[in-house]
């Protein structure tokens, strides 16, 4: 498969469109649970300006600070970090509305597979030389046969959010849903081009880092419970 250069933002597009993605799934969820409009309506403030922020400043710090920060593409684990600060800082203002980090985190999986799309067709984030079925080759990047990684994360995801909207109700879904996110992102990032010259990514290093912190915070919360 050959994808040629898109004359058009594509990728900002469908960034965009997965943020959207996601606020729809948040707000229908918490319409569910009955918050109010005005309440869901602030949240969404927070969560689409500070996502944004946070997905564009991960991508300038990791690149060394090389890159113009407007021109900083959106980085899915600086939008990660994003949708965990802004429920947080919400319910500071609203600490009766709980269930808005639960969403938030739940919409992650969601919100990454769009995103992935947007990858795939402009040719970043890239995988490993392949010349196996489904390659794809983008002649005005590498222009050469490349594992098609960001569709398998697209699809990985995907059936992630599915997983973890279905159990939604289950006790500590929320803490699960990031665990499986930090082991999904830490294995498939080996098959991208970035491992031929590393031997670990800053996108895992920021994984075994969540890893780590949500096991504490489960084990600290079952803890407590427990007494």
């Amino acid at each position: 498969m050959i994808i040629h250069n898109i004359p058009f933002p594509f990728y900002k597009i469908m960034m965009s469109f997965s943020i959207i993605i996601g606020i729809l799934y948040v707000f229908f969820a918490l319409k569910n649970e009955n918050i109010s409009k005005k309440n869901i309506l602030l949240f969404f403030i927070f969560f689409f300006i500070i996502t944004y922020m946070s997905a564009k400043t991960y991508t300038f710090v990791v690149s060394g600070f090389k890159k113009k920060f407007l021109e900083c593409g959106l980085s899915s684990y600086g939008g990660l970090i994003g949708v965990i600060i802004s429920p947080l800082i919400y319910e500071k203002i609203y600490p009766s509305d709980k269930k808005i980090i639960k969403y938030s985190i739940l919409s992650l999986p969601l919100i990454y597979s769009f995103g992935k799309i947007g990858c795939f067709f402009v040719g970043c984030c890239y995988g490993i030389p392949y010349n196996g079925p489904f390659s794809v080759t983008y002649p005005h990047g590498l222009n050469i046969p490349l594992f098609p990684i960001q569709l398998l994360e697209s699809f990985v995801f995907f059936i992630l959010f599915l997983f973890c909207n279905t159990n939604k109700n289950k006790k500590n879904i929320s803490y699960i849903t990031l665990l499986l996110i930090s082991i999904l992102k830490f294995s498939l990032d080996f098959l991208r081009y970035s491992h031929i010259k590393e031997l670990i990514s800053s996108n895992q290093i920021f994984s075994i880092f969540l890893f780590i912190i949500t096991a504490f915070l489960i084990i600290k919360k079952n803890t407590i419970h427990k007494k």
